[in-house]
């Protein structure tokens, strides 16, 4: 077997014909002919065999024992005699206008995801600026969004913060049934949203059943407008953490009128925290806070009887019907801090007790979104707000 035999098995690629080779200590240049004898014509699909000229490009392809490797690619420009058109055959192995062939792209599209495009233009010598738009040019293609979109039924939506202390905020979209990230809006405004989503078309919006959000009146409003046939769902950790915060409201009053009282000290978590997982010493510190605190304990209370409310509910009329006796109860205390909930509540409730409904929960969406402040962290601020979604969306996909 020939040496030109030998790379052109090798090299792998059909009706390639190896010419010559150059060799140098960092690179090996296969000068090659592509034999094709068939031309087919763009514009009236006529097969023909008349050759014109040949035309050279110059590829980088995958490296061959640590040396770059170059294709000086010899292509036939046929000539169409029912149209009189010129064309130049196109080559499977290369996107048109490339100077790179597919594998070599999807090489160094797989190097940009564990490195920055610095380090792999080194690697690869290609400039910085090839390897940035190669990457976002790929990444728009794995992450394919219409394909997202066409399967989410149960939405998730909810924000993280995109310039800490700048009010500055991103929206992210979750598909639950799946638990992975849809999208990322570039802000939360009512505006973003239904333009957005309107412009998904009407099958979309029509076929989303279930939509979990936090008490934000936009998402509300929004997904109220634009889906007919979905039922919208406030998260259910997103109120309780609002009572939690009522408990905690009390507890810092507590702190700051009875500076002398150690048992309002430490107690914050064993608060929060659900009896059973408490612990021994946890009740005990609580037991000596209620001791002091009638307030506290009924507020604790009335908490742990809500989270059982939800965690028993059967339907959505039956949850609503024990809310009204709760909130009977709640408003016989009379607190100012427990009276803003107590609003809240009320303004909301039938969203708050569609949960009984299908048990939907914006869980998903708030475990991706710490990992997406992970990634932020880690990847020291990406200006352009679409670049950031590429990547985002990439390394959740």
């Amino acid at each position: 077997m020939t040496e030109e035999k030998f790379y052109e098995e090798l090299l792998g690629i059909a009706r390639l014909q190896v010419d010559s080779i150059e060799k140098s200590n960092q690179r090996l240049t296969f000068h090659c002919t592509i034999q094709n004898t068939i031309g087919k014509c763009p514009s009236c699909m006529n097969p023909t065999t008349a050759i014109n000229q040949y035309d050279t490009r110059k590829v980088q392809d995958l490296k061959i024992s640590g040396k770059e490797v170059w294709l000086h690619l010899r292509i036939p420009q046929f000539y169409c005699e029912e149209c009189g058109r010129y064309f130049t055959h196109q080559l499977d192995l290369i996107e048109p206008g490339k100077t790179y062939t597919k594998r070599q792209a999807k090489w160094i599209f797989e190097l940009c995801s564990k490195q920055p495009f610095t380090e792999v233009a080194a690697l690869v010598n290609l400039s910085h600026s090839t390897i940035e738009r190669l990457f976002y040019r790929m990444a728009k293609q794995k992450v394919d969004l219409p394909k997202r979109y066409a399967q989410v039924r149960k939405l998730g939506i909810d924000e993280i913060s995109n310039r800490k202390g700048k009010q500055d905020y991103v929206c992210v979209l979750t598909d639950l049934e799946r638990g992975t990230q849809l999208d990322i809006l570039p802000n939360r405004k009512k505006v973003t949203l239904v333009a957005h989503f309107q412009s998904l078309g009407v099958d979309f919006c029509n076929q989303i059943e279930v939509v979990s959000c936090d008490i934000w009146k936009t998402y509300i409003n929004a997904s109220t407008e634009c889906f007919p046939n979905a039922e919208v769902v406030i998260d259910r950790f997103h109120v309780v953490k609002a009572l939690n915060d009522v408990l905690d409201f009390i507890r810092k009053k507590l702190r700051r009128e009875f500076k002398e009282e150690d048992c309002f000290k430490s107690i914050k978590w064993h608060l929060f925290k659900r009896p059973e997982k408490c612990g021994k010493d946890g009740l005990l510190s609580l037991e000596e806070a209620f001791k002091k605190s009638w307030l506290l304990e009924e507020v604790y209370q009335l908490r742990n009887t809500f989270n059982s409310m939800f965690d028993i509910a059967r339907n959505k009329q039956v949850l609503c019907t024990e809310l009204d006796f709760w909130l009977d109860h709640a408003k016989a205390i009379k607190n100012d801090y427990l009276d803003k909930f107590i609003g809240t509540l009320q303004r909301w409730k039938k969203p708050i007790a569609a949960f009984a409904s299908g048990r939907i929960t914006n869980a998903a969406t708030e475990g991706l979104n710490n990992y997406l402040r992970y990634f932020k962290r880690i990847s020291f601020g990406l200006p352009k707000f679409e670049h950031m979604k590429l990547r985002i969306l990439l390394a959740t996909s």
